[in-house]
């Protein structure tokens, strides 16, 4: 005969219950947030290999760069994380039979999911927290060291005689003196092809860390553009001045998001303020229009993702224990595979949402919180099978 109202008539054995899998949770979230972590770290390495080995960063310039990138990369993994979690625990529990003899006793599936709901809300609480101040200050760090490794380089870590790559141009200087490149060849590229070349017998070259733009100063040099037709066209040049915004470079070395993720919570509502009041102007040009409205668009977005992410750990959580203790999932390669199968459907929904609340066609807190209401709904589905077993 099952014990009705356990949890209150024995409530010491329901704090302990509880309490073993509390510790189970957290001893297995670590271990996920550590592997994801470890995982999407290391994909971003490979675009800071050229900025970290090739051009001698320091040890200390490196560490920061790695601890910066840290927040905006858990804010994805702890979601997984807790997934993998949940069906590591409620599965292996569920295998070993623990879960048929605590129903036995009378402690339901609601009890059950206790735990999983502290640690959800636990890390709900975290994350909201950690992606309005954390994860922002962060990127604004990054940035900021990026820039000054760039300073350097744009003027001492050019190496003469050797292809040096920044975004779509590449240097080849014969020599450099005090700033000055000699003799200097520049090639920009266009869809992996050499579109022009410019000659240059004297350059100087300098970098602005506060807006991010490389300035260079070309003297007495030509200008060769890639043919198109039968032709050959060649522009002599007393002095050539341009610039190259590097944010794009700095953003796509370690592929981080865009500029407005950087933003803290203040700043992102006083952009979001400042594109409603301009597009309430009247006669405002079309295309200044459509560029206020899309970065517009793209703020709101960056604002409702920093609430939808931290309450996918929550949805996380108990989607994760229900499928794990109705399906019995203990094996640590088949928690992986429905970790990655979860993780990439959300993600994919959440870029489906994101893209279609760009361009107007929902509204931004709905296009983000598709994934999540997604994973409500399976976690009502899963919730009512569950009881029915």
């Amino acid at each position: 005969m099952k014990i009705k109202g356990l949890s209150r008539a024995f409530s010491p054995i329901a704090r302990i219950i509880n309490r073993h899998i509390l510790v189970d949770l957290f001893a297995a979230i670590a271990e996920g947030v550590v592997l994801f972590t470890f995982v999407f770290l290391l994909k971003r390495l490979f675009g800071l290999a050229d900025l970290l080995v090739a051009e001698g960063t320091t040890l200390l310039a490196f560490g920061k760069l790695i601890f910066s990138l840290l927040p905006s990369i858990m804010m994805l993994t702890f979601p997984m994380a807790v997934l993998l979690a949940s069906l590591l625990v409620y599965g292996r529990m569920a295998g070993d039979n623990e879960i048929t003899a605590l129903h036995a006793c009378g402690y339901s599936v609601n009890q059950l999911l206790v735990p999983a709901l502290i640690i959800g809300a636990l890390l709900t609480s975290l994350l909201f927290w950690w992606g309005h101040r954390i994860a922002p200050r962060g990127l604004r760090i990054f940035r900021t060291e990026t820039a000054e490794i760039l300073r350097t380089t744009a003027t001492t870590g050019i190496r003469p005689g050797e292809f040096n790559e920044f975004g779509n141009f590449i240097f080849l200087p014969s020599e450099i003196e005090s700033g000055h490149m000699i003799y200097l060849r520049l090639f920009e590229k266009r869809e992996d092809r050499i579109a022009g070349v410019i000659s240059s017998p004297s350059a100087s070259i300098d970098f602005s860390p506060e807006d991010s733009i490389l300035y260079l100063q070309l003297q007495d040099g030509v200008l060769h553009q890639i043919p198109t037709a039968d032709r050959d066209i060649a522009i002599r040049f007393g002095e050539m001045n341009f610039s190259l915004l590097m944010q794009d470079l700095i953003r796509s070395f370690a592929r981080l998001g865009r500029e407005e993720s950087r933003y803290g919570s203040h700043l992102l509502s006083d952009y979001i303020r400042r594109y409603i009041e301009a597009l309430q102007r009247d006669n405002l040009d079309a295309k200044v229009r459509d560029y206020y409205l899309k970065y517009w668009k793209r703020c709101e977005v960056e604002q409702a993702k920093r609430v939808a992410l931290p309450f996918a750990c929550l949805i996380m959580a108990v989607t994760g224990a229900l499928l794990g203790m109705g399906s019995r999932f203990g094996k640590r390669s088949a928690c992986y595979a429905i970790t990655i199968m979860v993780i990439f459907a959300y993600y994919i929904l959440l870029n489906f949402g994101i893209t279609y609340a760009e361009d107007g066609t929902f509204p931004p807190v709905i296009g983000v919180w598709i994934p999540n209401l997604v994973g409500l709904v399976l976690a009502v589905y899963f919730l009512l099978r569950t009881r029915k077993v």
